[in-house]
């Protein structure tokens, strides 16, 4: 295992998602990692990652976490007078096993609830630890967001470093249980891994897994089939290979029959969302729909991540894809931000055709990523 690097940030933590055309469906954030990409920035070494093959990750063999966030971020801060909801962190999994990370995460989440800022964390870990924070449980609004990829086996052949499912789903059961907004990303579900290890009655599976994490208090899930590349990495344990060569050849192992269905259905797309090799859009369609049934079938929400227009397959009434209010906040007079009622962060979606934006930033009414200049 790489070494630990505590490593200050030397730039601002500041931007958005990059999808700047009106199919976006993520809301308007500011993302924080908690390291720089790269294939020893993640210690849970899942084979379809695509933060490990960015073009500008980093090929260093420690593990560099960032040990001056809260620093940064309050800088930030402090010249915002609007502040769109943090995503943390979207490189690399921010609830790591790993002490130092823990507690910058502890301290950078210390600080958003101290400035009134709203937040998702996103994981395959365990974000248990942040219950030690004071008023943690209590503090609104913010989501936890745990990733699913599948079944215990499933897990053990994408994510195998990563805590395994029962671990996951008793994270997500110890969160509901004080109070905490919990969200799933059954994401990516792989089809066809299914096919090759449960046959035909694969459904069956993600249902339990959908009703697994409903009895665990999750309200909402987002779900995804994968976006991969036929670009090969040059760096870290899978250079030389492709995210979608490696599933490709997993499949192929256990199911020759299911590994030839992955070649002819996982076809390339160039959307504005970005571009890769997704699940045939008559399969995703589908696919979606039965899963929406499902979720709510059990009780909760659905919405699917990008692959699909909200209309095709998102449960109604869901203010975005993380199915809980993540709103923008406006600074008061105390210095404190404070959450603007009824804003849903997707700009675009909620405020276009209205005589006066919530947030009285016109500007904002944008599919393009946030710039810090237009929230000072």
């Amino acid at each position: 295992m790489p070494q630990v690097k505590p490593t200050p940030r030397k730039t601002s933590t500041f931007h958005d998602f990059p999808y700047a055309s009106p199919q976006r469906k993520c809301l308007h954030c500011w993302i924080i990692n908690v390291t720089p990409p790269g294939p020893n920035q993640c210690i849970h070494n899942c084979i379809y990652c695509y933060a490990r093959e960015a073009v500008y990750a980093s090929n260093a063999v420690d593990t560099m976490v960032y040990n001056n966030l809260p620093e940064l971020v309050e800088k930030d801060l402090k010249r915002m007078t609007l502040c769109p909801p943090v995503s943390i962190s979207n490189i690399s999994d921010p609830c790591q096993d790993i002490p130092v990370l823990k507690d910058g995460v502890k301290r950078l989440v210390r600080l958003l609830m101290a400035y009134g800022v709203s937040f998702v964390v996103t994981t395959k870990g365990d974000p248990s630890f942040l219950l030690d924070l004071p008023d943690f449980a209590r503090y609104e609004p913010k989501i936890v967001a745990v990733t699913i990829e599948g079944t215990e086996d499933v897990l053990k052949l994408l994510s195998p470093q990563a805590p395994d499912y029962a671990k996951r789903l008793a994270a997500v059961r110890r969160l509901s249980d004080v109070g905490v907004k919990t969200v799933i990303r059954l994401d990516p579900l792989f089809i066809h891994l299914f096919r090759a290890l449960y046959g035909e009655d694969w459904f069956s599976y993600v249902e339990n897994i959908i009703g697994d994490f409903a009895g665990a208090g999750a309200g909402h899930i987002v779900a995804g089939t994968g976006r991969l590349s036929k670009q090969r990495g040059t760096i870290g344990p899978f250079a030389g290979t492709s995210s979608w060569q490696r599933m490709r050849d997993l499949i192929l192992k256990l199911s020759p029959d299911a590994g030839l269905a992955f070649e002819r259905e996982y076809l390339y797309e160039n959307g504005g969302t970005g571009w890769g090799y997704l699940l045939s859009r008559d399969m995703r369609i589908e696919l979606h729909r039965k899963l929406k049934t499902c979720v709510e079938g059990n009780g909760m929400t659905y919405a699917v991540c990008q692959e699909l227009p909200a209309v095709t397959a998102d449960s109604e009434s869901i203010p975005n894809c993380e199915g809980y209010p993540l709103p923008f906040a406006r600074k008061g007079i105390d210095g404190r931000f404070h959450a603007i009622a009824g804003c849903t962060a997707n700009c675009h979606v909620s405020c276009t055709g209205r005589a006066e934006t919530l947030c009285g930033r016109s500007e904002l009414v944008t599919a393009k990523p946030l710039r810090l200049s237009a929230l000072r």
